[in-house]
């Protein structure tokens, strides 16, 4: 049976760069020096609060738990616990690059410009030279700049996305205990892994087997499936099956973008999974040429985002990112092969 191990992150160089990113190359020294002044004044704020009441500092924790797991769901709940009070503006903040990191520019957009509506003396109304031109602006409103900028230089670059399939190729569809989430094959730019999942999925391989491994990182949002061991296997033997052969990656210039299908490794860039495939639920574009892209979700995306949601068991050995509550596969339904 093929071992499974967790994706190895590639490195992607590029030689074009972001309005955002630079923004950043542009001022980066005045940003390092307010990183530096709002972490202070942050760090002040918590050791004053302690100062005048034992353990008043602890308001701070909820929203920086949330922070260092990197879940932006959490800490919008936080905001949203923490209207009218100074924690507010922080979390909107958090919020903001939260949503950055996951490719949500317009959610982004919305907590930076919200930012601008509060009180905080720091974040939206202090003028600093960090406007286009060095002009003065506050944190907030150049935050909301640089996400719009962002969302721009997105659309105007597509290889940060795919095309859609071309029409007539084959789908499938996953009927799950929330929901049936159908994807669309690149059978023309994906041929070897296409046939390979119509296959499966024709013969039943698929059903009864569950969403086994939910990562939800800044820098990485999947969800995980497609291994016979989740069946009826012991949890610590979960992403380690398969149908017992594997396949020829394909170089087909498909990027891991938001809400699409890649294969799983054994070992990232040498060869792919026989029947593991995760979708993305935020851009992986570490992944590229290092997994390959086969399908898109053109159906039930939602359904994802909720598998995605899943509370996480703690690491126990090697075994991690396994979900509380699985979701399972209920059967597959293969169309236009």
């Amino acid at each position: 049976m093929a071992k499974h191990k967790a994706p190895t992150q590639v490195t992607i160089l590029r030689e074009e760069k972001s309005l955002f990113m630079t923004t950043v190359d542009r001022f980066w020294k005045p940003i390092a020096l307010i990183t530096v002044i709002l972490s202070s004044l942050l760090l002040y704020n918590i050791w004053t609060d302690q100062q005048a009441a034992a353990g008043a500092g602890l308001e701070w924790v909820p929203l920086d738990d949330a922070i260092r797991e990197g879940n932006r769901e959490a800490i919008t709940l936080v905001r949203e616990q923490s209207q009218g009070t100074k924690i507010e503006p922080w979390a909107l903040l958090a919020e903001g690059q939260a949503a950055l990191n996951t490719g949500e520019e317009d959610l982004a957009r919305e907590a930076f410009a919200s930012l601008s509506s509060t009180n905080d003396p720091v974040l939206s109304k202090l003028e600093l030279p960090i406007g286009p031109d060095g002009s003065l602006s506050t944190i907030a409103a150049h935050l909301t700049l640089a996400a719009k900028a962002q969302a721009t230089w997105n659309a105007d670059n597509p290889i940060l996305s795919n095309p859609d399939p071309a029409g007539g190729m084959p789908k499938i569809v996953f009927e799950t205990d929330l929901g049936e989430i159908e994807v669309t094959l690149y059978m023309d730019r994906a041929p070897i892994h296409s046939k390979n999942m119509i296959k499966l999925a024709s013969e039943g391989f698929y059903d009864g087997t569950l969403f086994h491994r939910v990562v939800n990182v800044p820098s990485m949002r999947i969800v995980q499936g497609g291994d016979p061991n989740s069946i009826e296997g012991d949890p610590s033997t979960w992403g380690q099956g398969g149908p017992g052969y594997t396949q020829t990656p394909e170089k087909n210039g498909l990027v891991h973008a938001k809400g699409f299908v890649s294969a799983a490794s054994p070992s990232a860039g040498s060869q792919s999974s026989g029947s593991q495939f995760f979708f993305t639920l935020s851009p992986c574009h570490h992944l590229d040429g290092g997994h390959t892209v086969f399908g898109q979700i053109t159906s039930g995306l939602s359904i994802v985002e909720e598998i995605g949601k899943g509370e996480i068991r703690a690491p126990a050995g090697a075994s991690r990112d396994i979900p509380v509550e699985p979701i399972k596969v209920i059967g597959t339904t293969v169309s236009g092969a």
